[in-house]
């Protein structure tokens, strides 16, 4: 993808389309998993712990897709989500160091050499991997009939997890409203899906 045909600076329509429904799905899932109750021996399931595991599956279906996205096209993909040569990190801490001695944040598109901002998104996007497969396998675990001990290690691996991507989810938010105050156009190149 080039400037010339992409002269917004948008990223690609399924791209697009693919961050929004994960940005739905897991702000309700974070939201649906702080105040359901998990089944234990002798409760039985709740309608919060049906929907957590219905939407995880959803979730995990998203992120299968955006990696195969990120596989087959390195531009919005792995090579800009996860810059991790020495260059790359050098831009990364280059840019991190410009937000935060100048307040200034950088440009992010698919036409701009974004280190920080891809980055940031590639830990965002392993945090949700690592959820929802970690929510999977508690899935499989517990209808394969694991013991109460496994299920609680799964679990506890599962809520760190969850943590960490609240963590993730408030400062990408925050983020994203910085970039509207300062009239930066980031929200509209990820969520402007009929342009």
């Amino acid at each position: 993808m080039t400037s010339q045909d992409n002269p917004a600076g948008q990223w690609s329509r399924p791209l697009r389309l693919l961050h929004l429904l994960l940005a739905i799905a897991v702000t309700a899932q974070l939201c649906i998993g702080t105040f359901m109750r998990s089944p234990h021996i002798g409760r039985p399931d709740t309608f919060g712990f049906v929907s957590h595991e219905i939407l995880g599956f959803t979730i995990l279906a998203l992120i299968l897709l955006h990696w195969l996205w990120s596989f087959t096209h390195p531009l919005e993909g792995l090579g800009h989500l996860f810059p991790w040569t020495r260059k790359g990190l050098n831009r990364v801490f280059a840019q991190f160091w410009q937000a935060a001695r100048y307040q200034q944040l950088p440009s992010s598109g698919p036409d701009v050499d974004s280190g920080l901002a891809g980055f940031t998104h590639g830990l965002g996007l392993l945090a949700v991997t690592g959820m929802a497969f970690t929510g999977c396998i508690f899935y499989l675990s517990r209808m394969g009939g694991a013991s109460h001990d496994i299920l609680e290690i799964i679990e506890d691996v599962h809520d760190t997890l969850a943590v960490i991507t609240w963590i993730y989810w408030s400062g990408h938010l925050a983020v994203t409203m910085l970039h509207s105050l300062l009239r930066h156009p980031t929200f509209t190149r990820m969520f402007g899906l009929f342009d």
